[in-house]
């Protein structure tokens, strides 16, 4: 590979100062692939270590975004763009309008888009819900909620069976997402993390299975599932091949995981490189 072929991938989202969330987790993961990253920050997380390391989350200006998406866009061109806790209506607006822009004067560029509308641990951060189904949903070439985020977005209530999660991927791929993957992961009953994909071009549903292998808390797993998925197709891979690289990546992570001071474990990624778990294995069904 030359310098000039590397792969570049744009990552907007929240600082997290644990180092394993948000833009922070999407860096790394855009290095495990050999892909040079970039970031636009939307806020920054901090933890109160005299109030039990309650999050807490100071959002940028608006303005302050924009510029940070003008710099780098003008200074790299992106082989895809992810983006995570985006933080306020106008922010979340700016980044349609931008992606209805590029799409009009060139290709369009893959977009993973986590739809981020909790926090682990600390409940609705903003009521982006309408937005998103109305500006970024239809963009998106992937979308990757978790079973709340899903929910949430479709109207359907509590996800709880594979069963739920297709239905909620088929929803949100009738709402203009090209693909949808649900992460189920860890928080369905049962000794199996669980992810399903709806590929837009045949609507082909595959659940993707891994064994899990603690019941703790990690910080990052799901934005490090979609920054991974973003990373694998800047560098080639289709959206099949993204997604199952991807929950192997995340799951070898999972599985090495390293315990803090705030009680949810950060995610290490690159432990399929440096550390691979033993009874990690991903298994596919078709469906």
């Amino acid at each position: 590979m030359t310098t000039a072929s590397v792969p570049r991938v744009l990552t907007i989202a929240g600082s997290d100062v644990s180092g394993g969330a948000g833009l922070e987790a999407d860096l790394k993961m855009f290095d495990e692939y050999g892909a040079f990253g970039a970031a636009v920050v939307t806020c920054i997380v901090t933890f109160d270590p005299e109030a039990d390391f309650v999050h807490v989350v100071s959002f940028l200006e608006t303005e302050e975004i924009v510029r940070q998406l003008e710099s780098t866009m003008r200074i790299h061109e992106f082989s895809a763009l992810k983006s995570g806790m985006l933080g306020s209506v106008d922010s979340a607006l700016e980044l349609a309008r931008r992606l209805r822009v590029q799409r009009e004067l060139a290709e369009p560029l893959p977009y993973v888009f986590d739809p981020v509308l909790v926090c682990k641990g600390s409940g609705t951060m903003v009521d982006l819900t309408d937005l998103f189904v109305e500006n970024l949903v239809p963009l998106a070439t992937v979308i990757t909620p978790n079973l709340e985020e899903a929910a949430t977005l479709t109207g359907m209530e509590p996800l709880t069976s594979v069963e739920d999660m297709i239905k909620a991927a088929r929803r949100l791929h009738a709402m203009g997402a090209e693909n949808v993957v649900i992460k189920g992961g860890a928080r369905l009953a049962g000794e199996d993390a669980v992810d399903v994909l709806l590929e837009g071009d045949s609507e082909r549903i595959s659940v993707l299975t891994s064994r899990k292998t603690h019941n703790k808390l990690v910080n990052g797993a799901g934005c490090s599932f979609a920054s991974s998925i973003a990373a694998g197709l800047a560098t080639g891979l289709t959206v099949a091949e993204a997604v199952r690289t991807a929950k192997e990546k995340v799951a070898h992570a999972i599985a090495a995981s390293l315990p803090n001071a705030i009680g949810v474990d950060s995610l290490f990624h690159p432990a399929a490189r440096v550390r691979p778990h033993p009874d990690v294995a991903v298994s596919v069904e078709v469906r």
